[in-house]
């Protein structure tokens, strides 16, 4: 299996859809990868514990084969009992702190992302916990999320002042990472704001071709 990188990986960041045929999901995240899709998230909702775990653990080993980081949505427990590379948390998920305390416990340690919504003093919170990425959104509306707050691609530069303002470099600052109906023809722009890597689930997943969106949606890197 390859060794995915040490760093959080900029660039297209997947994002599972809720679909029920697995088979079908599974080809999907394969199809995505090989467009070169460098992060995807494990979002199942409606699952079993056992069952997320089960197709989880499969999801991973897709990923891994082509050096795309894999990452679970809010479950701290899932992502250790999967040895995950990271987890995803948003503002109910509980602190970054006890986030890093439940990873010592089981001698693991995880790349942490976090939502901040279109709330920048959350973004300045994340970035004093020294996370791994910070994620702003809803950028467009989104059929996933209707109800999502809407956020500026004007954060990404806000986010990259308090970043300077703190004189973390390239290598020490968290990455910018944008979500939200993004897709082919809206990415552009957020890449061109100041985002590291675009969130995308059905701007991805829906396509008729995704392995050529993912290139396209990876490519804009």
């Amino acid at each position: 299996m390859t060794q995915v990188t040490k760093r959080f990986a900029n660039g297209l960041y997947g994002i599972t859809p809720e679909w029920q045929d697995h088979a079908k999901l599974l080809h999907a995240i394969e199809a995505a990868c090989r467009g070169g899709m460098r992060v995807l998230q494990w979002r199942q909702k409606k699952l079993s514990y056992a069952d997320s775990l089960t197709l989880a653990l499969e999801t991973k080993a897709i990923c891994h084969q082509y050096q795309c980081q894999f990452f679970v949505n809010d479950s701290v427990q899932l992502a250790l009992d999967c040895r995950a590379d990271g987890v995803h948390i948003g503002r109910d998920d509980g602190s970054v702190t006890a986030l890093r305390k439940a990873c010592q416990a089981q001698g693991q340690s995880l790349f942490i992302g976090v939502s901040c919504y279109n709330d920048i003093n959350l973004a300045q919170q994340a970035i004093k916990d020294q996370v791994d990425y910070l994620a702003f959104g809803a950028l467009f509306p989104s059929s996933v999320k209707p109800e999502a707050v809407v956020a500026s691609l004007d954060l990404f530069a806000a986010a990259k002042a308090v970043m300077q303002a703190h004189q973390l470099g390239p290598t020490e600052r968290p990455a910018l990472v944008g979500i939200g109906g993004i897709d082919c023809h809206n990415a552009r722009s957020v890449v061109e704001a100041g985002a590291d890597s675009i969130a995308v689930i059905s701007g991805l997943f829906e396509s008729d071709e995704i392995e050529a969106t993912a290139r396209y949606l990876s490519n804009l890197f």
